[in-house]
């Protein structure tokens, strides 16, 4: 027993880096801090674990060879069980989650066509967005609807004169940083306002009876981890729920590797999932695309499908944008 306990201990660590680390969100640890920010950073840990062991790895090779004729292995073989065992368990861990986050890679065919929507979302990080690269994007890309996150009456005063054509609320009317705006095409129903726990979301019905939600969740910051849950449950799960047609956009501050996300979301596609770019980042900018995370998100229900997207770099702005072409029923 003696000699195995550090190979059974290496296993234990192991085995708690990797589920605490990689996994919090599959096996209910993320419903409390720190595991629920811990279960949103899954694909950089990921990146990072499984470097950590390539390197230990390595190291372990070149640490054996023989000094004064006689191997370190064999010199301390409890330390060589015990992080051989830590190692290989740790591996198994990051493995199954490179899994699940590996099958965000995996695109799905495209939806069959129908009558065509095109929405951009872009948190504009308390209205520090270039106002003018926006309206460029805008131009360019044609969207119907346009979610801005952090964008209140006066980054929208700022936006308008460049895109004519468009009708815009926001909500509440208070400083950027606390407002929601929304832009749309003629044609779009009234805008009612949704108030979440602490930022204002705007709802509207799309012509053929689309319900669309422009939604800026709390943040699962330690403090707020409560009303972001209840943001996720009283914004986006009842929409993904109905079985209406439906279309769910902007900065949800959540992932898929969280379990609170993936319930609320239960029903709905993400686009950026079905289209294969299920683990490019949206935020933050100032990290690389395969090594931040994706928080922004176009969830879709009642049969509007996806065609295809890109996510967008805009100056000012610690988010990407998420632009999706979707075809909506009927």
């Amino acid at each position: 027993m003696r000699r195995s306990l550090p190979a059974v201990l290496g296993v234990v660590v192991g085995a708690v880096v990797a589920l605490a680390l990689l996994l919090p969100g599959y096996v209910g640890l993320d419903r409390l801090t720190p595991f629920v920010q811990l279960a949103a950073l899954t694909p950089m840990l990921l990146v990072v674990i499984t470097g950590s062991v390539f390197v230990g790895r390595i190291a372990g090779v070149l640490v054996t060879r023989r000094r004064r004729g006689r191997p370190l292995v064999e010199r301390y073989p409890r330390l060589f069980a015990f992080g051989f065992a830590a190692m290989v368990t740790a591996a198994v861990g990051a493995l199954t989650a490179a899994g699940i986050v590996g099958s965000r890679l995996l695109a799905d065919d495209p939806a069959p066509p129908g009558r065509p929507l095109t929405v951009l979302a872009l948190n504009v990080d308390h209205g520090a967005a270039d106002v003018g690269a926006l309206a460029a994007v805008v131009r360019a890309r044609d969207p119907d609807v346009v979610v801005l996150p952090e964008a209140g009456d006066a980054y929208r005063a700022r936006l308008a004169p460049l895109l004519p054509g468009y009708a815009g609320v926001s909500a509440p009317a208070v400083e950027d940083g606390g407002s929601t705006t929304l832009l749309t095409r003629p044609g779009v129903g009234t805008v009612d306002v949704v108030q979440g726990q602490l930022f204002g979301s705007l709802a509207t019905t799309l012509p053929g009876g689309v319900r669309l939600l422009a939604v800026h969740t709390a943040a699962p910051v330690p403090g707020q981890v409560g009303a972001w849950q209840q943001d996720l449950a009283d914004l986006v799960a009842p929409a993904c729920r109905s079985g209406a047609p439906a279309v769910v956009v902007g900065d949800l501050n959540a992932t898929t590797d969280q379990s609170a996300f993936r319930a609320a979301s239960d029903g709905c596609v993400d686009a950026l999932e079905t289209l294969g770019a299920g683990t490019t980042a949206t935020f933050p900018t100032n990290l690389p695309r395969w090594f931040g995370v994706q928080i922004d998100h176009v969830l879709t229900t009642g049969g509007v499908g996806v065609q295809d997207g890109e996510v967008l770099d805009v100056p000012g702005t610690d988010h990407r944008a998420v632009l999706t072409r979707l075809s909506l029923p009927g």
